[in-house]
């Protein structure tokens, strides 16, 4: 049985543990009384007022980090340069009533332990990403190998969560993340494999909200040739028995994968190309469905998919009808399980009927 005072020292520790969690470095220091003069991503810098001193950099933050120093009159030696020191700095206080103060303005002393588990996951994925930014990262990864994407997957973030997927889906295709580019952008990471399921390359998501098409959501590794790669293949090739649903993105993919539907791939573009003819030629002996993007881009490479597989492989076209409130074509991702259904039953496993 665990003595009261061990107890005592377990919670002692876990209320240090959620503070250093969940504070918000700069609002510490501006709820401190600190003016910041200057910053950038990862730094602030203002004038000292634990001293009084008037150099408007003295005091550094380290937001990364959550730690402080003051480079002439080193107030930080005295007290710590972590949070907990610069409250007792400033207010001249003990470490104890630093911690009531900290807790005050976190509300860290009610928060959840799933909403403790969280903030922790965020910030160790905060941190790898930190670790992360070196040379390597610099540019786009020309290396890709399935060891390195281990080291990536507990890192990923939740944007495709918000894009409505579940966490199950994301690791069925291995999707990770804490990737930091050449501009300090963060990153997800899908993994591309061929079909003998081998690691070819990467496409590097945006997770910024809103970012447009000009703004490179997807960046892929250099030297990777789409011409000889099908998303999914690996996986969808086991199913012979149907034809083969060509979508044109991963989240098409991924939406379908949802609803039952595993004989799809993707074309990773508005159409597919010549080499793209010599996989499915291979692996989809029941034809071909064409399923793509409901745009102009996606009308056109139906055209010319058609003209490639033509003579080749049965094909079936299905052409998306839908539009979004602003007059806007839908993908396969945005269809609803019933427009799935009017498209798709044809082409699948009726075990996996969408109804």
């Amino acid at each position: 049985m665990m003595s009261s005072h061990k107890q005592n020292d377990i919670m002692f520790r876990d209320r240090i543990d959620a503070v250093k969690q969940i504070l918000d470095p700069m609002y510490v220091v501006e709820s401190l009384g600190f003016k910041i003069t200057s910053e950038t991503v990862k730094e602030a810098r203002s004038a000292c007022i634990v001293h009084g001193g008037d150099n408007t950099t003295a005091f550094r933050l380290n937001k990364d980090l959550k730690t402080w120093c003051c480079f002439t009159h080193k107030c930080n030696e005295k007290t710590g340069n972590d949070m907990f020191g610069l409250v007792m700095a400033v207010n001249s206080c003990g470490f104890m009533d630093a911690l009531e103060y900290l807790e005050n303005i976190t509300g860290s002393k009610s928060i959840s332990k799933e909403e403790l588990i969280s903030y922790k996951r965020k910030r160790e994925r905060q941190e790898f990403v930190r670790l992360n930014s070196s040379d390597y990262n610099k540019e786009k990864p020309s290396i890709v190998d399935k060891e390195r994407l281990k080291y990536y997957k507990p890192y990923r973030s939740t944007f495709f969560i918000h894009e409505g997927f579940s966490p199950q889906t994301l690791d069925h295709f291995n999707i990770a993340g804490g990737y930091s580019d050449n501009n300090g952008l963060v990153r997800d990471i899908i993994p591309i494999y061929n079909e003998k399921n081998e690691l070819v390359a990467y496409s590097l998501r945006d997770i910024r909200e809103g970012v447009s098409v000009n703004d490179k959501k997807y960046v892929l590794t250099p030297g990777f040739d789409k011409n000889s790669a099908l998303y999914n293949l690996n996986k969808a090739k086991s199913i012979k028995n149907f034809p083969m649903i060509v979508v044109e993105g991963f989240k098409s993919v991924w939406k379908l994968y949802e609803m039952g539907i595993n004989n799809v791939v993707a074309c990773m573009g508005s159409g597919i190309t010549e080499g793209q003819v010599n996989l499915l030629c291979t692996y989809a002996p029941k034809g071909v469905v064409l399923f793509l993007d409901n745009d102009k881009a996606g009308m056109e490479g139906v055209k010319r998919s058609y003209e490639l597989l033509k003579n080749k492989l049965d094909v079936y076209i299905e052409i998306i009808t839908e539009t979004d409130d602003n007059g806007k074509g839908l993908d396969p991702a945005d269809l609803s399980k019933e427009e799935l259904i009017y498209y798709l039953n044809d082409y699948i496993e009726k075990e996996n009927e969408l109804c």
